[in-house]
């Protein structure tokens, strides 16, 4: 078997599939033997045969989702789920950090370009592996089944619900202040209601057919970007009309030279970016996934990189640097100070108020539709239980992956709240993503031969990696406690694996053995 015939036969994904022994070059695990694609052994000539002489046939291949998906579906996919509360609300932040409107650009550029490094390195997992699962498959075939789990574990269970979560809170928070005040004693459970019922409105419409979903979001990333460009227009606007006193001074002045800080502020702009990494967990659903994924990850970030650095000008235009710093509702106070004190500065508040809970109702639909990705494919490998691979017959949805996703992602609705979850959330994150960046150089080295339609520049990986290593080293130092914290939550799926997925059954042959030592040891028998 040739390095071509490999190819032809679909193999372009080398990770644990129930029934890819018989495509001659997976080991007994069901991992890719790298020597035999290396070397392109054929397939051993003395199968077993059947009692008829003729080779049993191969058991069905598990159900795939339809790849339905273009570029223009992938890249609004991933601009909807980019663009959320972060710009309405985390220009704040990170002004508030680092003190100065130049360095607040810079960190915006950055993290741009970070993200866009991301998304390059991500481009040469993604045309490597092309099953839905996104880092799951790449953490799995670096690290193995043990890593891919533990991953499965954090992230799939914990870190995409809570995520969702925080989304969702974001969202029920401007929804209900266009009705409430926040100081209503019942504001806080009304948000949370809300919050639960978009994600039952989400999960129900995606359940119902992917198609519409998509049609949905498509709508949704229409809207959010008109709310941008009305932004955009607005500071065009005073410019045009020469009210500059607000950016007339030097943009450096005041810069805060705290490393900690700008490590929040790094966190505060990069969840504004998160959301360049979906195409990847939903790349067996996209048609020819090979040139679509690079082209579609890289138009994502070039967009939104400037989308964010004019919005974040936009801003500060308007609005002085005091008031930017001391306004958690940013896009209210535009509408407020662009309209005036009287009933046009009213409708722009409500204007850009609701525009704010739908950019966010449109990026909790891309979130829950790319995260209940993972625990579907994971179920098809056997890494959860199987009834979660389950797709609707009629419509052709991952039902219970998406169930499972609401589920986790209303549980974590409840006893938090935003700003906690948003923390923990990149936190987990860029550790997994690190991991990710780190997959590239390492399975260069471990899997020479495979072929690669799509190689990343290596120090474009490298500066992720770095920068990576500075985001979680870095909150982990800060936040030391709820770190330790989630490293323990790790560790508890260490028994979970080996006591209910391992294939070797090494918990059980572990309580034999202590079984046979204490019968020995206590005189004791069953």
């Amino acid at each position: 078997m040739t390095r071509g015939s490999i190819v032809s036969l679909g193999i372009a994904n080398p990770v644990f599939r129930p029934n890819a022994d018989d495509e001659g070059v997976y080991d007994n695990d069901g991992f890719v033997d790298h020597e035999k694609v290396e070397v392109g052994l054929e397939k051993p000539a003395d199968t077993e045969k059947t009692a008829e002489g003729a080779n049993p046939p191969a058991p069905a291949p598990p159900t795939e989702l339809k790849a339905s998906l273009n570029l223009g579906h992938a890249v609004s996919l991933a601009v909807g789920q980019t663009i959320g509360s972060g710009i309405f609300v985390s220009p704040n932040d990170v002004v508030k950090q680092v003190g100065s409107i130049g360095m607040s650009l810079v960190i915006w550029l950055i993290s741009g370009t970070l993200s866009m490094c991301g998304a390059l390195t991500f481009c040469e997992l993604g045309t490597m592996f092309k099953r839905s699962g996104g880092e799951y498959q790449y953490i799995k075939a670096a690290y193995g089944k043990l890593a891919s789990f533990l991953y499965l574990w954090v992230c799939g269970v914990v870190r995409n619900g809570m995520g969702c979560a925080a989304i969702a809170l974001t969202f029920a928070h401007y929804f209900m202040d266009l009705f409430m005040d926040e100081t209503d004693p019942g504001f806080t459970v009304a948000k949370k209601a809300a919050a639960t019922a978009a994600i039952v409105i989400i999960i129900a419409v995606n359940i119902w057919s992917t198609k519409i979903g998509l049609w949905m979001q498509n709508i949704f990333t229409a809207l959010k970007l008109g709310a941008l460009t009305v932004l955009v227009v607005m500071g065009i606007y005073f410019l045009s009309i020469g009210k500059t006193e607000n950016i007339s001074q030097n943009w450096f002045e005041g810069t805060t030279i705290d490393f900690a800080k700008w490590t929040n502020a790094f966190f505060a702009s990069l969840w504004a970016y998160s959301g360049w990494n979906c195409i990847n967990m939903m790349s067996g659903e996209i048609k020819n996934p090979t040139k679509t994924v690079p082209r579609a990850l890289v138009l994502t970030n070039i967009i939104m990189i400037s989308i964010y650095l004019i919005a974040n000008v936009a801003y500060h235009t308007i609005l002085p640097i005091t008031v930017l710093t001391n306004e958690r509702a940013i896009a209210v106070k535009v509408g407020k100070t662009v309209g005036g004190e009287g009933v046009w500065g009213e409708i722009w508040a409500v204007f850009f108020g609701v525009s704010v809970a739908i950019s966010t109702f449109g990026a909790l639909s891309s979130s829950l539709m790319g995260s209940s990705r993972l625990p579907f494919i994971a179920a098809q490998e056997d890494m959860f239980p199987k009834f979660v691979a389950l797709i609707q017959v009629k419509n052709g949805t991952p039902i219970v992956g998406l169930l499972t996703m609401g589920a986790l992602a209303t549980f974590w609705v409840w006893p938090t709240d935003i700003g906690g979850l948003i923390k923990y959330v990149g936190f987990l994150s860029w550790a997994w993503w690190g991991m990710c960046f780190a997959a590239v150089p390492l399975l260069r080295f471990t899997m020479r031969g495979f072929p690669r339609t799509f190689r990343v520049f290596l120090p474009v990986t490298g500066f992720a990696i770095i920068a990576s290593l500075y985001l979680t080293i870095g909150q982990f130092v800060a936040s030391p406690v709820p770190c330790l914290g989630w490293l323990a939550v790790v560790a508890v799926g260490v028994p979970i694996y080996y006591g209910f997925v391992d294939p070797d059954n090494t918990c059980r042959t572990w309580m034999a053995w202590l079984l046979s030592k204490l019968s020995k040891l206590l005189k004791a028998e069953l």
